[in-house]
């Protein structure tokens, strides 16, 4: 699969820069920006997203593990108030090459990202990895405490009394209502 150099490019590592260093273990400490984080009603703040992983590389493989963090905000299920949150998750996923995704047996393809090629040269990109993780620990439908007891009264009058309204008459029928039948039509 080939991507976009450009978008995302804060999390693209190439794997050739990474085995040319001495060391095989390399920390990511940074803050990005990733666009759409954001599900029904809650939402990461400014696409914002803290990182302290650490990816390291063997023969193989590529494991990368630490913390993704993200302050959230989005409407309170019951009240529709204005509520927020921060996310602090732990991460640990495993890249592999196209080869060995073929060649492995007892793995299970769920568990893993593949090394994606940029202009020829394999690297590991890490926003799938990110996005996953943040959506996934997003609210789906935010509460502001277990005691909000919905909107304000005061602000937003609900109005209990049921009317018995009988239903409007559709004009178009009016005129069957002039009908008149005879009761006793035996014939």
């Amino acid at each position: 699969m080939t991507i976009n150099k450009s978008f995302g490019k804060d999390l693209i590592f190439p794997l050739p820069l990474l085995r040319r260093r001495p060391e095989k273990i390399h920390h990511v400490n940074k803050e990005v920006f990733l666009d759409g984080l954001a599900i029904s009603a809650a939402r990461v703040l400014d696409g914002r997203v803290g990182l302290d992983l650490t990816v390291e590389l063997s023969r193989e493989e590529v494991l990368v593990t630490g913390k993704v963090a993200a302050s959230w905000s989005g409407e309170c299920r019951r009240c529709i108030e204005e509520v927020s949150g921060q996310l602090e998750l732990a991460v640990s996923e495993i890249f592999l090459s196209a080869e060995q995704f073929k060649n492995e047996v007892n793995f299970s393809f769920e568990d893993a990202f593949p090394f994606k090629e940029i202009e020829g040269e394999e690297v590991i990109d890490l926003e799938e990895v990110v996005r996953d993780s943040i959506l996934l620990a997003l609210p789906f439908s935010p509460l502001c405490s277990e005691e909000c007891q919905g909107p304000d009264p005061q602000r937003f009058p609900t109005d209990t009394t049921m009317e018995k309204k009988s239903p409007e008459k559709d004009p178009r029928w009016a005129v069957l209502d002039q009908l008149k039948f005879d009761k006793d039509n035996s014939d």
